[in-house]
């Protein structure tokens, strides 16, 4: 009876762990804030609840997406990866959006109605995008200043997006 029960005792936790595991690769995650590129919002050393399901469902192990049934809105929080690194940034702009750029006081590039600071570099790298590519998003931290974003590295792939943040620090 002894040998029952301890097997019994080791499928349960076997289980437990994988279903633990299921749900952390495939449907929610918990991240931790590094940095201050979202500031005011998300504070380094918070964390944040993610929806690994809000625009499809991800490649285990991997920053692709297999299957899509979903496109981030402006607005939302997303996460994906820049040079295996996770980052969370805020979309500001969908495919097809028009980007306005400016240099008259300061470098500039204007969606949706807001504006965010550009370098000269950034400026001259964007200027030629007239609107946003077709399968990608732009995102900017929140902490303009100092994220480094799509005014950096491009525009980002919708396929490369691995999930969307549905709970702030302050929620839980």
């Amino acid at each position: 009876m002894k040998l029952k029960s301890k097997t019994a005792l080791f499928l349960t936790i076997f289980l437990g762990i994988s279903i633990g595991v299921l749900i952390k690769v495939f449907i929610l995650d918990i991240i931790l804030i590094n940095g201050e590129s979202m500031e005011p919002n998300f504070h380094a050393g918070q964390i944040a609840l993610v929806n690994r399901l809000a625009y499809g469902l991800n490649r285990p192990f991997s920053d692709v997406l297999m299957t899509s049934w979903s496109s981030p809105k402006i607005g939302d929080v997303v996460i994906y990866m820049i040079d295996d690194i996770q980052v969370i940034k805020r979309c500001v702009a969908v495919e097809g959006d028009l980007l306005e750029y400016s240099s008259d006081s300061g470098y500039n590039l204007t969606v949706e109605g807001r504006s965010f600071p550009l370098t000269e570099e950034q400026f001259h790298r964007m200027k030629d995008f007239g609107s946003v590519p077709e399968g990608t998003v732009m995102t900017i931290g929140d902490n303009h200043d100092v994220s480094i974003d799509s005014r950096t590295y491009g525009f980002v792939s919708v396929k490369n997006i691995l999930g969307k943040v549905i709970c702030k620090p302050t929620d839980f």
